[in-house]
């Protein structure tokens, strides 16, 4: 017995949206690989953070001698202290703090993405807040 077939809207690369019929298996494997993406895109966005982050540290060091050390010793002890902060989280949490916070993705449309209730979301973004802030406090 074959399939039934779910029709979809896909999304071409010059940005036309297209009805198809697919079956449930390359629906799962689109659904995927659009997840792979948006993961990847996520990591882009975070070197260019980091990069740029090493980049100000050059331009400034060499654009602005008079600062004084002092000063660009808080803030890279600043960042150290997020990025440890941020690695303290599970890999849910980062990832929920991501899509709301970058992604822009609201609770109810990360519950979506992810097949949980809208709690569970709410609770994980908010537990991961209270970790960064009880690890930034210190």
């Amino acid at each position: 017995m074959e399939e039934p077939l779910i029709t979809i809207i896909y999304k071409l690369a010059d940005g036309k949206r297209i009805r198809i019929e697919v079956t449930s298996e390359v629906e799962d494997a689109l659904e995927q690989s659009e997840r792979q993406i948006r993961s990847q895109r996520r990591q882009d966005r975070r070197y260019l953070i980091y990069t740029g982050f090493i980049d100000e540290f050059d331009d400034q060091t060499m654009a602005a001698p008079h600062e004084d050390t002092a000063d660009l010793l808080i803030r890279v002890d600043s960042y150290h202290q997020l990025y440890t902060a941020l690695n303290k989280l599970s890999a849910i949490q980062r990832r929920r703090l991501e899509m709301c916070y970058l992604d822009g993705l609201t609770y109810r449309c990360i519950a979506e993405v992810e097949n949980v209730s809208h709690n569970a979301v709410i609770k994980s973004v908010k537990q991961a807040i209270d970790i960064l802030c009880k690890h930034l406090s210190n």
